[in-house]
């Protein structure tokens, strides 16, 4: 039930990353105003839409006393000193100088190096880890993040995570693996699209599809640009990727390079993304199992196509085949091969497509994110009532 007119649950939502662009901040955002909880939003850039207040974080802030000492965090990081690393990670100095002082009702730390500052500002009811990938193989593995990297991310999961009040986190895989390594039990709450308006288009020729995300090397963007290259297909490829000029971004127009039927077009801003996509057929999410997270990802941009009316094109990632055969809405390849996609291509049919967005148009309410972000709010009000059981009492106003 929500309530008005009285003080409200206070929530903390912390991020190192800039808020009004993060989506599952924005749906945490939306669903705890939507509950008249009293929202303020830490990050980078401007405030997300809808909180009461905003605390705008330095991404880059100087470091202080020892944390001067050139070298000094590699050398906390090799002795295995977590905690004095913590204490002196510049970004952590920053935010607990600016966010200490309040009284918090929850903290919603997202992903694992949000963990340490959340724990010192000691929230009432305690804190929510939205853990958004599984942090101890969140990177390739090298050098540096093997020795240094990867231990610090173990002892956060250890030592902050597995005694949150509550942990979610994105995918079935990454929740499994939390549970086997740390004990956690996390709650799923996958990154779904917040509802749109809009009605499947018709299937026409040439049949568009589409891809939309960020470039790195691991997502291996060159499988769909090849395999449309190698399709004799009447489709077209229309690329909007969040980069800068890199020798990635070089390699893949080299790779398109004179093909006519692929376009590399700008970013478009996240509230515009969906209606864009709207003019398109198909979503290519198509990520070979590179890292562990990508090998259990379920993406923005796969829910995006959803809310789009569009059928999706994915590879044997067992959290988007489950999805893609439960609700009927487009195609798994038989492998992460370009030659496998241009065959896959070559069989398309105008009303094979048509069937698969009206599929996605059938289930896009029960998709969408609204009712994930319903699970959000049901965390923070069990988070109450166990401490409730404990003795503490809750402020009046949201849930109860």
């Amino acid at each position: 039930m929500i309530r008005t007119g009285a003080p409200a649950l206070r929530v903390l939502v912390v991020s190192f990353t800039r808020s009004q662009q993060e989506p599952r901040v924005l749906k945490q955002v939306a669903e705890f105003v939507r509950r008249g909880y009293d929202v303020t939003t830490a990050g980078y850039g401007p405030p997300p839409p809808g909180v009461s207040a905003h605390v705008e974080l330095e991404p880059l802030p100087r470091a202080r006393g020892f944390g001067r000492i050139p070298g000094i965090f590699s050398a906390l990081l090799l002795a295995r000193l977590h905690g004095l690393y913590s204490r002196l990670e510049p970004r952590n100095v920053a935010a607990l100088d600016r966010l200490s002082g309040a009284d918090w009702d929850v903290v919603v730390a997202h992903d694992a190096q949000t963990l340490w500052l959340a724990e010192q500002l000691a929230p009432r009811f305690g804190v929510l880890a939205d853990m958004h990938e599984y942090a101890p193989r969140q990177s390739l593995p090298s050098p540096r993040w093997t020795i240094l990297d990867q231990p610090y991310f173990r002892w956060l999961c250890r030592r902050y995570a597995a005694r949150a009040a509550a942990v979610t986190t994105v995918s079935s895989g990454i929740v499994d693996e939390y549970r086997r390594e740390f004990g956690i039990e996390a709650t799923l709450v996958v990154n779904a699209t917040p509802y749109h308006e809009l009605a499947p288009g018709p299937v026409g020729s040439p049949i568009r599809l589409v891809h939309s995300g960020g470039v790195s090397p691991q997502r291996r963007l060159d499988i769909m640009i090849d395999g449309v290259r190698r399709s004799t297909a009447d489709v077209t490829l229309d690329l909007y990727l969040v980069s800068e000029e890199t020798p990635l971004m070089a390699e893949l127009r080299h790779l398109a390079g004179d093909e006519p039927r692929i376009r590399f077009l700008d970013p478009v801003p996240y509230d515009r993304l969906v209606p864009t996509l709207n003019g398109y057929d198909l979503g290519l999410s198509i990520f070979p199992p590179t890292t562990f997270n990508l090998a259990w990802c379920l993406p923005n941009k796969f829910f995006d196509f959803i809310q789009a009316r569009l059928g999706v094109v994915v590879g044997p990632s067992p959290e988007m085949e489950r999805f893609v055969k439960q609700y009927g809405i487009g195609l798994v390849l038989p492998d992460f091969d370009a030659g496998s996609l241009a065959a896959a291509l070559d069989d398309l049919t105008a009303d094979r497509v048509a069937g698969w967005k009206a599929a996605s148009s059938r289930h896009v309410r029960n998709l969408s994110g609204e009712e994930q972000g319903r699970i959000w709010g049901d965390v923070l009000a069990t988070m109450m009532e166990t401490s409730q059981r404990r003795g503490r009492p809750a402020p009046e106003g949201g849930d109860r």
